[in-house]
């Protein structure tokens, strides 16, 4: 039987195709972005000066002193004979969340019982039942209750998801760790770094002896600068992945290709030496030489890779992808925003100026791509001035916006991209207090001493993305 349909409809179905196509088109996408992005070649080489590129902006004297620095943070954890934190230190977390449990992966309240029943397996009373040094085995995640299970502060886009205030940070494979407790059910172990603490699943750290803490302390390290480098021991088995900005004893050099020293666990839960093969091209000898063209590289690696608030899904925040991007270099930063601002180099205070002469101070005062830009709860690194405005380079989840009748939302960006100092200033209407990135920023952090300041790139005409 022929079903016949009415002109109108045809013309509606014809319509709704459209304007599905529509939707679907890159130009229906390009419109959900914040005009910087859209504006701005997403690309650091694009923002090289050019006869400069292969100079260090900082002496190798004063970045020698700031690697071997380095070297004593990163290591200090094995150094120490008892945990750093409390029992109370590790009770506040399940204190604070037994009063507000949030809601859990299913949207739904959790109980308050659901944290005690995490407190009653963490064993807490026996605290510290250990005290040894460990090492990560694999890309592990830092949890500040022992449980992969996530809470959220609410439903919306600014306590909902990505936002699982149990997650602290990651540890990259391979990194020391101080081993203090293992919870009553074996599954989780409390451990502390060079400058966080909380529980990781046991499965992913190894006891280290003395011998082997001795030999990965060599001095020389191949840094991987590439992100998610696949590695394999002698005999070709794959052993995990390797992110930019972890690090390995350098063995030996042969030609294209390095010999690295990487640790696995034995049955037993104790660390084993393995030697690996690194491509040179994927790594470089910490620490990096500190040229325009070397931190170009090295940051573009990191462009537009997602956002991960705490290292969730092996993605990184915005202090997270500054750790890294700087490990290379042999400079250390701490793991969160405002740690990273006024724990390291010289802080600018910049809160008690206006918008415009914020940005003039920056522009007169920082060093490209040694100079971090802080505001509450971000962090930014500035990337030097383009059409004579400041540009940095962020991981972010998204930015405020207010329509003209004052409600107000906000539109996801969702990875690491750059910007100028007022990414999407254009969704708020009126320019609303608190709606201007510029207005909220607090200082500037200077990294480097007497960092001589290179020459900025000429304009280009050359904005859009291809």
């Amino acid at each position: 039987m022929r079903i016949k349909r009415s002109p109108m409809k045809i013309h509606i179905c014809i319509f709704l195709g459209m304007l599905g196509i529509l939707l679907l088109s890159p130009l229906a996408r390009a419109q959900d972005e914040i005009r910087d992005i859209s504006r701005l070649k997403q690309d650091h080489f694009f923002y090289l000066p050019g006869k400069s590129d292969d100079s260090a902006i900082v002496d190798r004297e004063i970045q020698q002193t700031l690697n071997e620095s380095y070297s004593r943070r990163y290591f200090s954890i094995w150094q120490q004979e008892k945990p750093r934190c409390t029992r109370d230190d590790i009770l506040w977390d399940f204190n604070k969340y037994g009063e507000n449990p949030g809601y859990g992966e299913n949207h739904r309240r959790r109980e308050p019982a659901w944290v005690e029943g995490l407190r009653h397996s963490a064993g807490l009373d026996q605290y510290p039942n250990r005290g040894i040094r460990g090492i990560t085995v694999a890309n592990t995640d830092l949890r500040a209750l022992p449980t992969s299970g996530p809470l959220f502060d609410g439903l919306d886009n600014d306590s909902g998801y990505p936002f699982d205030r149990l997650q602290i940070s990651t540890i990259t494979v391979n990194s020391p760790v101080y081993i203090s407790h293992v919870s009553e059910d074996k599954a989780w172990v409390h451990v502390e770094t060079g400058t966080y603490f909380g529980w990781v699943s046991a499965r992913d750290v190894a006891l280290v002896d003395d011998d082997l803490a001795n030999s990965w302390q060599s001095g020389r390290y191949a840094v991987v600068i590439r992100d998610r480098i696949p590695i394999y021991d002698e005999k070709g088995r794959f052993c995990f992945k390797a992110p930019l900005g972890a690090q390995f004893p350098l063995l030996r050099e042969e030609g294209d290709v390095w010999e690295i020293r990487i640790v696995v666990s034995d049955q037993d839960g104790r660390a084993i030496s393995k030697v690996a093969r690194l491509a040179r091209e994927h790594a470089a000898l910490r620490p990096l030489k500190m040229t325009r063209a070397n931190l170009a590289r090295v940051a573009n690696e990191l462009i537009n890779q997602p956002y991960g608030w705490g290292g969730l899904y092996g993605n990184r925040d915005c202090s997270s992808m500054l750790m890294d991007f700087f490990a290379p270099f042999g400079i250390w930063l701490p793991r969160n925003s405002k740690q990273q601002a006024h724990e390291t180099g010289r802080f600018i205070e910049l809160g008690h100026l206006p918008p415009e002469e914020k940005e003039a101070a920056i522009l007169s005062s920082g060093i490209p791509y040694a100079t971090l830009i802080w505001r509450k709860g971000h962090i930014m690194l500035y990337m030097g001035s383009f059409e004579g405005k400041a540009l940095i380079f962020h991981s972010m989840w998204g930015v405020t916006t207010q329509d003209v009748r004052g409600r107000r939302g906000r539109r996801i960006v969702g990875r690491s991209v750059i910007t100028t100092l007022r990414p999407g200033i254009e969704c708020c209407s009126g320019l609303a207090p608190g709606c201007d990135p510029l207005q909220s920023i607090l200082g500037m952090t200077l990294l480097l001493p007497d960092a001589p300041k290179p020459p900025e790139p000429e304009p280009s005409p050359q904005l859009t993305n291809p």
